[in-house]
């Protein structure tokens, strides 16, 4: 478990690595994440089982200038996933390559900025 919190202009980002952790679990760790940090989005990722879960949570007070659906897509993409889906403040995806994984961070943060 990597947790690596970082500024992307004045949002806090929280990028958060699970290995050997079912993709269905992400959701209370971003609810967690979410509590920590307070303000913020919280960017979960997991690895099990050759398959790589992504997941994004928006705190209250940014869903109206971030849609969690919107950056779980991006990070989809690049993980050879399609699609995704939630709402503003939660969204899941899932993918394959889990070599992709900084790619994937490092382009929903480029969305965020």
């Amino acid at each position: 478990n990597i947790i690596k919190d970082k500024k992307v202009g004045n949002i806090l980002v929280r990028e958060q690595i699970l290995k050997d952790f079912p993709p269905k679990e992400l959701r209370g760790v971003i609810d967690q994440g979410k509590k920590d940090i307070k303000s913020g989005i919280v960017i979960g990722i997991s690895i099990f089982e050759d398959k790589v879960g992504v997941a994004v949570g928006i705190s209250k007070d940014l869903t109206s200038r971030y849609d969690a659906v919107d950056l779980v897509k991006v990070a989809s993409k690049i993980l050879g996933g399609k699609g995704g889906g939630g709402r503003r403040d939660f969204a899941q995806a899932g993918g394959l390559d889990k070599n992709k994984i900084g790619d994937a961070f490092k382009e929903i943060s480029r969305k965020i900025n």
